[in-house]
């Protein structure tokens, strides 16, 4: 899926386990092991809501996909990338 962050949102770390469908007790666990990366992001270990570059390496190592609604909308749909992968969807649908 193309994501593109909302630089401006700031994502709840209960909010990440939820759309990775882990337990905030199991998502801390992972953030623990990725503590070295968050201290040098500047992040706190006690933060409940993580800012958006932090978000992003997240969600790419760890391989959340963003609901719509917390991607930024105009770069989405500014994307050229966006017309090829429904049309290259359209056409395998078709297929069935």
């Amino acid at each position: 899926m193309i994501q593109f962050y909302d630089k401006n949102r700031f994502i709840s770390k209960r909010e990440l386990a939820r759309l990775a469908d882990v337990s905030p007790r199991t998502f801390s666990r992972y953030l623990a092991t990725r503590r070295h990366i968050l201290d040098a992001m500047g992040i706190s270990p006690k933060a409940q809501k993580l800012p958006p570059h932090a978000v992003k390496y997240i969600c790419e190592d760890y391989c959340i996909d963003l609901p719509p609604d917390l991607q930024d909308q105009k770069a989405l749909n500014a994307s050229p990338l966006k017309d090829l992968i429904l049309s290259a969807w359209k056409e395998e649908s078709s297929f069935t």
